[in-house]
């Protein structure tokens, strides 16, 4: 069953070529490459039309049930539809930009997808080996944009824009992270594989590349014409295709091990929950999308999740990319936001330890609505998206709880905007004290502020001057406010700030000891 996977791959492979071809076409108004698209267009359709035939013999023999040939087909049909977009691409009706988005997301992304849920359908197969495959196939993915949109920068010469510089840079950080994590996952066999392919002139001078646009170094765009940047992109792209034909043959458990060797036991739990510890276990055992699920589902999501720490201001997503991952805080905090056309950012969202990042977009197979950036150092636990979306529909109590999950997404969005945009700025500020205090309910009348105050404000949608003024408001009615922290004049000095949803987190709600009990009463207008 492993063969399909060359059968798509293949597919796979086509397409990634032909959004590079399309890119540098259209960037150079159709002055570049026009006879190699042509001829990479021949080239699909056929790698596509082995494919058609190939589930023909599927169904005849039985090799999937019915159900899961649908979902082939399906994703087929879908694929297929770049058809009716090739004799616009050769008119030029599409720009880059739109082309990239196309091909990225309405056929590469369920292709990718779709050879995860082959791999997972042979029950012959290593769930931790088809993660370690799973997290090459996104790192081959996000280099193939790279070639893609290293061509448009090259033909436009937009790498001196400060804002095609920070998306080129954000995919080669990206595959960095795809890399550490396929290295994390892989076993001795499948490093190897990797090791011994990804060598030569054009992996070298490419790693150098790389190196040259970290920051803190002067960066400047590769020497390099279109055509020759594609060549050599398009070399690696090719190693990168041995070594995800290769790392199939590897998928079945205890393949390549010698007779003595498999009949060694091996610990799976172990390297399959690599990096989550004891502590970090039980924690996500009590979150509200993972508590009380069966064991069997628990283990079998986990053994293919990563867990790792990220530093401030690391980039976890950008608006419009496609959900590879479902991200769950463990701890730490993480802005949601959206860039405005003047280059500036509204933060829509602060998250922290047990909520999950943008899961609406994962589970419903969705690109990201909005970017996520660490606002201060965090721990999170990743899932591959198409293993999550494919035990969701395995298990009706995962579906439940995707749910359950969106549903309270939902009402938490709607309540901060009642709190964060229509109200006055003094209770903004109370009622975002008061749910920190709630949150972090160690010392009665101390609040510590998780991350700038320049956040803060802009999280509350006003601008930092307001804010301070609005501090001082608070500051002259008792409150001591230093840097990283706020003091309380007396413990229920923000009650008058609660509403019915920071009630049901606070202790003394529903007791005599409560002095709001209404969650209505403005003990606070005198500020």
């Amino acid at each position: 069953m492993n063969k399909t996977l060359l059968y798509l791959g293949n597919a796979l492979h086509q397409m990634q070529a032909e959004r590079g071809c399309a890119v540098l076409f259209t960037s150079s108004k159709g002055t570049l490459f026009r006879d190699e698209l042509e001829t990479v267009f021949e080239q699909s359709a056929a790698a596509f039309n082995v494919v058609r035939e190939k589930l023909k013999e599927w169904h005849n023999v039985h090799a999937f049930d019915d159900d899961f040939l649908n979902k082939i087909e399906v994703v087929l049909d879908n694929c297929e539809t770049v058809k009716s977009r090739r004799n616009r691409i050769l008119n030029l009706e599409f720009n880059p930009t739109e082309i990239i988005s196309g091909y990225s997301h309405n056929v590469i992304s369920p292709l990718i997808d779709l050879m995860v849920l082959v791999a997972l359908f042979n029950k012959d197969n290593d769930p931790a080996k088809i993660s370690a495959y799973s997290y090459f196939l996104q790192l081959k993915e996000k280099f193939g944009r790279e070639r893609a949109l290293g061509a448009r920068g090259l033909v436009t010469k937009s790498f001196e824009n400060r804002e095609f510089l920070d998306r080129f840079r954000f995919l080669v950080s990206e595959q960095n992270s795809f890399k550490r994590t396929f290295f994390a996952m892989a076993d001795d066999q499948q490093k190897h594989v990797y090791d011994s392919i990804m060598q030569g002139n054009a992996v070298q001078k490419l790693t150098e590349l790389h190196d040259s646009f970290k920051p803190g170094h002067k960066t400047s765009a590769p020497a390099l014409t279109p055509q020759d940047w594609f060549g050599m992109t398009s070399e690696k792209m090719d190693l990168m295709k041995t070594v995800e034909e290769k790392l199939a043959e590897t998928l079945e458990k205890d393949a390549g091990l010698s007779p003595d060797q498999s009949s060694l036991p091996r610990i799976q739990v172990t390297r399959q929950v690599d990096g989550i510890t004891t502590e970090q276990r039980n924690f996500i055992e009590e979150l509200p999308f993972f508590i009380n699920l069966p064991e069997d589902i628990l283990t079998g999501l986990l053994q293919h999740a990563q867990v790792r720490e990220y530093k401030k201001g690391k980039l976890l997503f950008l608006e419009g990319e496609v959900s590879s991952r479902l991200h769950i805080m463990l701890s730490g905090w993480v802005k949601l936001f959206k860039g405005t056309a003047q280059g500036e950012e509204t933060v829509m969202q602060m998250l922290s330890s047990g909520d999950m990042i943008s899961e609406s977009s994962v589970f419903l197979n969705a690109n990201y609505p909005v970017s996520a950036q660490v606002a201060k150092q965090a721990v999170i636990l990743t899932l591959p998206a198409p293993i999550i979306r494919e035990r969701i529909k395995e298990h009706n109590e995962l579906a439940l709880r995707v749910v359950a999950s969106m549903s309270k997404n939902s009402h938490t969005l709607i309540q901060e905007f009642e709190n964060i945009r229509l109200k006055p700025a003094t209770e903004r500020v109370g009622w975002f004290l008061l749910k920190l205090l709630l949150e972090q309910g160690q010392v009665p009348d101390l609040i510590e502020l998780p991350y700038d105050k320049s956040l803060i404000a802009s999280y509350l949608d006003m601008k930092p001057e307001t804010f301070s003024r609005t501090l001082k408001r608070f500051r002259d009615n008792g409150f001591e406010i230093s840097k990283n922290s706020v003091i309380l004049p007396n413990i229920n000095a923000l009650c008058g700030f609660c509403d019915h949803d920071l009630a049901s987190g606070c202790d003394k709600h529903g007791t005599p000891a409560c002095p709001n009990p209404d969650c209505d009463q403005d003990l606070n207008a005198d500020f």
